[in-house]
Order: C-alpha cells, then structure tokens, then sequence
C-alpha cells in the first residue's frame, strides 16, 4: 500500500503548491494589469493637463513680453529727443519698471546702443546680434542662450551658473514711416523658473514631478544647472498632448508627457514642455494592494506545502542523505560512495546513476586539470598580444592621418597636463595657432591632392622649426597648434617668427609658395580651463588675418 504512493506524494507536495501558487498569480496579475492600466490612464492624464497648462501659461508670458516690448518700441522718447542723456533717463525709468529684464537697450539703424539700462554696452557695436538684425523688419523673440556680450557686466547668478537671456526686440519707427532704430530687451531665463513653480502644487511637488522645457532638438532648456547631471531626453517622445512610459537616461521608468508651447506668430521657438513622474510613484497604490494579494497568495502557498510535507517527508530522507554524500565530494572528498537503502525505485536509480556519474568525472578531472594549465598559459600570451595591440591602437587614435603629427585628441590630453603643471609650478606656457593664408586658393587651383601635399609640408616644417621645444598638433584643416611648456611672451613670438619666415620661403610645389598667420597667446594664472588660452590664441590668430595676414599678432 505504501508503495503506491512512493512517488504520487511528493508530487503532491509539489503541485499542491505550484497549482496554488499559479492560481494566486494568476488573480494577482489580472487585478494588477486592470488596475494599474486605469490608473497609469488617470495619471498620464493628469500629467497632460499639468502639461497643458504650464504651455499656456508660458505661451502667455512669452506674448505678455513681446507685447511689452512693442509697446516700447511705440514710444516717441526714443526718436524724438536729441539729448542722449534724456533718452538714458528715459531707458532707465522703463528698465525700474520691469523687474523681469536683465538688460533694455535702443540701439540706431547702424547699430550702435545709444542708451541701455545702467549704461551696460552703451555705445556696443550690436549689428551682428541676432535680435538686432531680425529686430529691424518686426518683432523679434530670441531663443535661450547664454550671455556673451552681458556676462561679464551683470552680476553673477546665486548659484554660479552662467546668465541666460531671451531676447524680444522690435523696430522703432518714426512718425514719416523710417526706421529709427531697434529697442530690445534681455529677459533673464530666471522668470521661466518662477512661472513653472506657480504652476507645480505642493501634492505635485510631493509626487516627484519634474518639469523640462525642451527645444525641437530634444535639448533641455530648463533646467540647465538644477540637477546632479546632465539631463538627456529620451528620443521617443510621446506625440504632442499625449503620455507614455519611458525609460530615461538614469535607467529608470518614467510616465511623460509632452505638449508644445504655442509661440508668438512673430517667431516659432518650436519650445516643448516635458513632464514626468517617476512610475514606481504614480502606480504606488496599485503596488502596495500588489504586495499585499502577493503576501497573501505566497502564505497560502507555503502553508499547503508545509502540510504536504509532512505527509512526504520520510520519503524525502534517502534524497537528503544522497545530497549530503554530493557536498562531501564538493569539500573535497573522493572515497565517498552513493548508496541508498530506500526502496523507491526512482531514488535507488539515482543512487546508481551517481555513482557511476562520479567515477567517470574522477576520470575527468585529471584530464581537465591538464588542459587548464595549457589552457592558462594559451590565454597569458593572447593577453599579452592584445596589450601590445592596445598600445599600438592607442598611439595611432593620437595622429593625425595626413600629417603624421599629433591630432586634436593628443594636443587637448598634452595641454590639460600642462595646464596642471603650470597650476602647481606656476610655469608659463604659450600656444600658437597658425593658420595657412588663402588655402583654398591652392585647393581650388592645384587640386586637393596638392593642397594635402602643402598641409604635410607645412606640418613638416613646424615640426624641425619647433624641434624639441614643444609640441606641434593639426588643430583641423589647415589650422596648426603649437604648445610651448616654459615659455614666456617674446620667446613664443621669435619662435612664430621664425617659422613665418621659413614657411614663407618654402617652396611647396613648383612654382606654389603659401604663408600663414600666428596667432600667439600665453596662460594665465587666474585661467579656469586650458581652452581659455586655445581662445586667446584664435582670437589673435584671427587679428592677424584681418590686419593683413602672414603675420605674428600676440593675443592680450
């Protein structure tokens, strides 16, 4: 009698439990997936809504200034008076009025500021700013951008992040019907941030809601410096005015939405709002009555099983004793034997089987033993190719193809390394940037297989004019660096000096001499990065072909 039910109960352990548990997750995952369908529905929609009404509030400010701005532009103080300062009276009164704008400014039909709030770039030559040249034909509203001519004239943010503006500019036109002028104005980027707090609850806050307003590029505008990292967009957005859930850069899943900001008719800023909620948070209340089936069903489960297996455990010992003989062979030990006095066919078959199973492995292991040492010693030398390979690959990711002098890669890593040094050594460094005058006159007229030959020579030339005094790179094109450790103003200045001259006397090809520009500049104690000293350099560089090329011009 009894052996009729060797097997049968433990397999009634077993799918006394695993029916069970089916069950239970069966029910549990149906309430799960309507429940939480529902509520993800609800959730999404209200962050929708929240979406919507942050674009038109937005939307709202964005009109409220562009309204703001032409109606200053309509005042007749800015064209009539003849007295400058009046007019400077008059800027500063509207600048008292309107606590939102950084900077105000009227600037005539050549673009010259003649008068700006507190005086800030009076007398600025504007007419290559973006606001002033789309200003003059209508009313203009910029994109968020970082302060160039401003940032160093206004008063730094409280948490040191750079100073950001949108610009709203408008024509200035006179009685007769002619264009006086541009009066435009500097919005900080700050008033953004205080209507997207108006807009946020303290439940939303609460809820962990975040707010992005982003451009047509997914590029977040906002925040810029309010978050530990830098926020990357996901690139599968949901559709204008609708919600999904997304994966976002941190590895974690949240429901967003997105709605676009309506602009101005006078400029589409293609702006975008993007809100989202962690999921783990909106669907916390269908997780908690989750946890809670899900105790229950597992209780239920381990309590069927518990009392199948008092009514399986005598049968359960012969397998307990042959696993006990396993981990005795796992600790090491060869001279164990499997046997079993259990009259379960299936457990005495199991005995034999593993017995027959450990003497083959015995066999084995000393076979395997050795093909792990060979093995071992295979694998040591393939890494040591590869190391050497590595090497080789990463001297080659540092040259530049053409010229076989150093890349743009290797002259950033030298330079950081100099930067440093000089930060502790207090050591100068200089860098020249050089750049072949006319160059695509040469490719234009002799071909490109030419002008590559003009780029090796040029690069060759740097390099023995250099020699072992510093480091010569290809910057891009046909644009060179040269970085100079230990070296003060006039020493670089000879040096780009002397290879103008040489350069200049080399002929390149028959009949086709080239020469180039310098531009030369040093690091400075108080620089915050090694671009700053790149900058000067470019910017003397650019001097230097603007007061006529084929010169040495030394940056400030």
């Amino acid at each position: 009698m009894l052996r009729g039910f060797d097997t049968f109960r433990k397999r009634i352990t077993l799918l006394s439990g695993g029916l069970l548990l089916s069950l239970s997750l069966v029910l549990i995952t149906s309430f799960y997936q309507l429940t939480s369908s529902r509520l993800a529905t609800a959730s999404g929609e209200s962050l929708v809504n929240l979406s919507q009404s942050i674009s038109n509030m937005l939307s709202a400010n964005l009109m409220e200034r562009e309204r703001e701005v032409v109606l200053l532009s309509k005042r007749t103080s800015l064209y009539e008076t003849q007295d400058l300062s009046g007019l400077q009276y008059a800027i500063d009164q509207i600048k008292s009025s309107y606590k939102d704008y950084a900077w105000i400014g009227f600037a005539n039909v050549d673009g010259v500021v003649l008068a700006s709030s507190n005086g800030v770039l009076k007398e600025a030559d504007v007419s290559q700013r973006p606001w002033f040249i789309s200003g003059r034909s209508g009313p203009f509203i910029g994109n968020v951008h970082k302060a160039l001519l401003l940032e160093n004239l206004l008063p730094k943010t409280k948490d040191g992040s750079p100073i950001r503006f949108v610009d709203f500019a408008a024509p200035v036109i006179g009685e007769s019907g002619e264009l006086k002028g541009v009066v435009a104005t500097h919005a900080d980027w700050a008033w953004v941030k205080e209507v997207l707090l108006s807009s946020l609850t303290d439940a939303s806050k609460r809820k962990n809601i975040d707010i992005f307003i982003i451009d047509n590029e997914h590029r977040v505008l906002y925040p810029d410096y309010h978050f530990p990292n830098d926020i990357e967009v996901p690139k599968t957005l949901p559709k204008d005015g609708q919600f999904k859930s997304l994966l976002w850069q941190d590895d974690k899943e949240y429901l967003t939405s997105l709605v676009s900001v309506r602009s101005p008719e006078s400029t589409d800023l293609a702006w975008q709002i993007v809100v989202r909620q962690p999921l783990s948070i909106a669907m916390s209340a269908v997780n908690e009555v989750h946890k809670l089936l899900l105790f229950f069903g597992v209780f239920a489960t381990l309590l069927c099983m518990l009392l199948a297996y008092q009514f399986a455990g005598t049968l359960s010992r012969p397998l307990e004793r042959l696993a006990l003989t396993a981990k005795s062979i796992q600790q090491g030990d060869r001279k164990v034997t499997f046997q079993s006095d259990s009259k379960l066919i299936e457990v005495a078959s199991l005995s034999r089987s593993l017995q027959e199973m450990m003497s083959s492995l015995l066999m084995r292991e000393q076979s395997l033993m050795q093909m792990n040492v060979m093995l071992e010693t295979k694998v040591k030398n393939r890494t040591a190719e590869l190391e050497a390979s590595n090497r080789s690959l990463e001297a080659i990711a540092r040259k530049d193809p053409l010229t076989h002098i150093y890349n743009r890669l290797a002259l950033d890593e030298a330079l950081h390394k100099e930067y440093r040094q000089a930060q502790e050594s207090k050591c100068p460094f200089a860098v020249i940037m050089t750049d072949a005058d006319h160059f695509k006159r040469v490719n234009d007229s002799f071909g490109h297989t030419v002008g590559d030959l003009v780029l090796q020579k040029i690069a060759k030339l740097l390099t023995v004019q250099v020699g072992d005094k510093g480091i010569v790179a290809r910057f891009g094109g046909e644009e060179f660096t040269v970085l100079l450790p230990n070296m003060n103003a006039d020493e670089a200045k000879n040096i780009a000096e002397m290879i103008r001259e040489a350069l200049e006397k080399e002929e390149m090809s028959e009949g086709l001499y080239v020469t180039a520009s310098f531009g030369v500049a040093m690091y400075k104690i108080d620089d915050s990065h090694y671009e700053q000293v790149l900058n000067r350099a470019d910017a003397a560089l650019y001097k230097a072909k603007e007061q006529g090329r084929n010169r040495v011009v030394v940056g400030a």
